[in-house]
């Protein structure tokens, strides 16, 4: 892992020129990849005359970007110093295992009830694949299948708008935790494997009791291993401890 506020040599900006429709997104997605993965890591400035000369654009989509990043509570505004990119904190580590858990288990039967035999297979299959991505340790794939299948597997009850949520919580900052205190411990990243092995073996059985079952035995477990490694050398320089 990169040492926080460590300095790195300059990147040469971004070529071909972006289409000025898709400036914004663009850079928003690029500094998002950065930053969830560490490559950009917590207490690093982000200057806005900075990040347009690497990336080639102007500051005013540097600008929006970095208040979508914002909102997604990737990145801090501080004021007089600009951005900087956001710190881990305990509560904030306490508060994401809860709102996953308190969006997703109250809405297993409904999972259970409308997901059809086809979509199980297809999910199934992404099972398969974060396995590979497991013995590979390709943390970057298994972050971006985990996404996928929360998508799949709760697309099928109909309501967006629990999606949008769940995919929120699960998605940018739901990942910075994985990259510190999952997929950097192979205890960690193992039970959280077969928590979500477990989850969707129980859906596949039609069965939302025990997917909630395996949901609290084996969130308690990866809650307990993350909180005993706050100051873990791999872990403390990525935590803010006020």
């Amino acid at each position: 892992m990169a040492r926080p506020g460590a300095m790195r040599e300059p990147v040469a900006p971004i070529h071909p020129p972006l289409d000025l429709r898709t400036f914004k997104r663009v850079v928003y997605e690029a500094l998002r990849e950065q930053i969830v993965w560490l490559e950009m890591p917590p207490g690093e400035r982000l200057v806005e005359s900075e990040l347009a000369a690497r990336m080639g654009v102007s500051k005013t989509p540097i600008r929006e970007a970095l208040a979508l990043l914002e909102s997604d509570g990737l990145v801090d505004a501080v004021p007089y110093r600009g951005a900087i990119v956001r710190w881990l904190t305990v509560a904030e580590m306490e508060e994401q295992a809860f709102l996953v858990d308190a969006l997703e288990v109250p809405a297993f039967p409904m999972v259970v009830e409308h997901i059809s035999n086809a979509e199980l297979e297809g999910i199934g299959v992404l099972i398969e694949q974060l396995k590979k991505a497991r013995r590979a340790q390709d943390y970057k794939l298994f972050g971006q299948l985990t996404l996928e299948m929360h998508t799949r597997l709760f697309s099928p009850i109909g309501m967006p708008r629990l999606r949008r949520l769940i995919s929120t919580v699960v998605g940018p900052v739901g990942l910075r935790y994985d990259r510190v205190l999952v997929y950097a411990f192979n205890d960690a990243w193992d039970l959280y494997l077969q928590l979500t092995i477990g989850r969707f073996e129980a859906i596949r059985d039609r069965d939302p009791e025990a997917a909630a079952d395996v949901v609290g035995r084996l969130r308690g477990s990866l809650t307990a291993l993350s909180e005993s490694r706050i100051h873990d050398p791999r872990v403390a320089p990525y935590f803010r401890h006020d």
